[in-house]
């Protein structure tokens, strides 16, 4: 009897023993996996790590999500490698001032913080980045694609090599932002790291526009442009008053315009409303300038009697700037006063021509009496500037043969700067400068690019992706 309670003793401890060993040994396990904890360092920072619900943390730009399948795409702002990670009820999200915040608040395009689990791609906890700047309602901006910078309110941004640009959650590429967009931006200093568009652009197209051909088209307040046959004006989206005039004849209409698509506007059948003129008093300083009104010189010492509508004026003067703008007319009577601005060249020129004046004087006091050697020297000037002349002639010639080509998509109308061009392949005069190219096929989406033609004296050629058929 006395043996058997040993028996049971000793059992007892072994079992003891053994739970022991494998508690030992799975403290030693946790301990192991702890030191495996890695983090995704951010310009060479970590941060401390709280526990085990996460192994992994990154900065990331937030690229789009899908709330069916409960994942969300990032890209990492160091390498540009993407990846996506799953989130649910768990997932803890914050805005840029740690409070409690929803997916549906966060903006692609937005860099944030990340803590997940990389075994199962769990995502633990996503916050907006407060480290970086966010610009947004971006407008006047000018982006230089071929430099890769971004200027704003006279800053120099330079564009990231793994930049991120969208439109909505659709990827775009540089030529797809128009100068009519309205931009978010996010970075770091003066790096941007990726770019949202925040209102993008649509298209119009005139249809039986001839009786307005050579007048006006206003959208809005800010587009104004010269109407042509075949127009497809790029317009940002919203709903604007649109306009159209010639020759004191007017038609108006509200249009609503949607991000990529086109808006069709037949002028057959809109409301003409009669030409209606106007009394414009103008008084210009300096009182001496010379003034233009489409293409027509006015006497501005007495009114001057226009049609409702808009007009091209251009005022010029000795000594002062060019002047050359818009106005509308859309009252029986106003007063318009400018002022025009001195040329800062003014003095300079003046002092310049002084100086040839006694330069010339000189000249001729140390004339000589060689007639022959005179003639000689008269003779060899004429022929350098006759040189000159010519290879400048040349040189002109020679630049204006330069084209730039678009060959494809094939069959494709081809706008320029809301002018039709043709049907691609086609090509146009190259000179220096940025322009809106517009692709149009029917049935298919609508596109439109910016390009930046530079002013080497040699052709360039342009190639887009097919159009996307609706």
């Amino acid at each position: 009897m006395k043996g058997k309670k040993i028996k049971a003793r000793i059992i007892a401890i072994s079992a003891i023993g053994c739970m022991l060993i494998c508690l030992a040994a799975g403290i030693t396990a946790l301990m192991e996996k702890e030191e495996k904890i890695e983090t995704v360092a951010i310009e060479g920072e970590t941060s401390p790590l709280l526990n085990t619900i996460y192994d992994s943390e990154d900065t990331a730009i937030l690229l789009g999500y899908d709330t069916e399948e409960k994942t969300i795409q990032f890209q990492n702002i160091q390498t540009g490698k993407r990846y996506t990670l799953q989130y649910d009820g768990a997932t803890k999200l914050y805005d840029k001032y740690g409070q409690s915040a929803t997916l549906a608040q966060t903006t692609p395009g937005m860099l944030v913080n990340l803590q997940f689990y990389k075994e199962t791609r769990h995502l633990t906890k996503l916050s907006e980045n407060t480290d970086c700047f966010h610009l947004a309602h971006i407008e006047k901006y000018k982006l230089d694609i071929e430099h890769g910078t971004f200027v704003y309110q006279d800053k120099t941004y330079r564009l990231n090599i793994h930049l991120s640009l969208l439109s909505n959650t659709k990827e775009i590429s540089l030529m797809d932002i128009n100068s009519v967009d309205v931009l978010s931006i996010w970075g770091y200093s003066d790096q941007i790291y990726s770019i949202q568009i925040e209102k993008g652009h649509g298209y119009l197209r005139l249809q039986n526009e001839t009786y307005f051909v050579d007048g006006w088209i206003e959208i809005g307040q800010d587009i104004i442009k010269k109407v042509t046959e075949d127009m497809l004006i790029v317009v940002p989206e919203g709903t604007y008053d649109v306009s159209v005039s010639h020759n004191g004849s007017r038609a108006s209409q509200k249009i609503n315009f949607i991000r990529n698509e086109e808006i069709a506007w037949d002028l057959g059948t809109v409301e003409i409303v009669l030409p209606k003129t106007g009394t414009i008093l103008f008084t210009i300083t300096p009182d001496t300038a010379k003034v233009v009104i489409d293409g027509n010189i006015v006497n501005i010492s007495e009114p001057v009697e226009l049609t409702y509508g808009v007009h091209q004026i251009t005022i010029t003067a000795s000594g002062y700037d060019t002047l050359a703008k818009y106005i509308k007319v859309g009252a029986a009577s106003a007063n318009i006063a400018i002022d025009l601005e001195k040329n800062s060249q003014d003095d300079t020129n003046e002092s310049k021509t002084e100086k040839e004046t006694e330069q010339k004087t000189d000249k001729k006091t140390d004339k000589t009496t060689d007639t022959t050697d005179n003639a000689e020297t008269k003779e060899n000037t004429e022929t350098e500037e006759t040189t000159t002349e010519a290879q400048t002639q040349a040189l002109e010639t020679a630049s204006s043969t330069y084209k730039v080509h678009i060959d494809s998509p094939e069959g494709v109308e081809v706008y320029l700067d809301g002018n039709y061009i043709g049907i691609a392949p086609v090509d146009f005069k190259k000179e220096p400068g940025s322009y809106i190219v517009t692709l149009r096929k029917d049935g298919y989406q609508t596109r439109s690019y910016t390009l930046q033609v530079d002013d080497e004296e040699k052709d360039v050629t342009f190639s887009f992706s097919e159009l996307i058929a609706k």
